[in-house]
């Protein structure tokens, strides 16, 4: 009995089952083979603890000052008398319940250093920057918080 396909026509006929079973494997391997991908972290996280470093600022650069000087503040009190170790404390004290921080001061433009109590990052963290002037001087005010613990990540 005589075939019905053309020789020339048995290629082309090859080249689609050899597509159709690439197909039907791919779709297969997918079906069982299931890839997971994380959710990305949410965003939430983030501003909580860039909330929490923004307001422990803002309420050390509002404090009342213990000294009755010229200082409109505690913070500026402090920096004044470069105790930078205590303005960080200073700092460090608002910071939520749950937040830990490390703060970095550079007073016209130097590098930051770390000062106050140093603790490292548990998983990940968010830092915020500020501005304060106090006499002649400008301070940069950095902090980095984390969750306590790690937290969420």
């Amino acid at each position: 009995m005589k075939s019905l396909v053309k020789p020339e026509d048995e290629a082309q006929i090859h080249v689609l089952e050899m597509l159709t079973l690439f197909w039907l494997f791919f779709m297969s391997a997918i079906f069982i083979l299931k890839i997971q991908v994380p959710d990305p972290p949410s965003i939430a996280v983030d501003a909580t603890l860039e909330s929490s470093a923004e307001d422990s600022i803002r309420m050390a650069k509002v404090s009342n000052p213990v000294n009755s000087s010229a200082a409109d503040s505690r913070l500026a009190e402090l920096l004044a008398e470069k105790d930078l170790d205590s303005a960080c404390d200073l700092i460090l004290s608002g910071l939520g319940a749950t937040v830990d921080g490390r703060c970095w001061l550079a007073m016209d433009g130097s590098a930051s250093e770390v000062h106050g109590p140093s603790t490292y990052p548990l998983g990940r963290t968010e830092t915020v920057h500020s501005m304060f002037v106090e006499n002649d001087n400008l301070w940069t005010i950095s902090v980095d918080v984390w969750h306590r613990g790690g937290g969420t990540s």
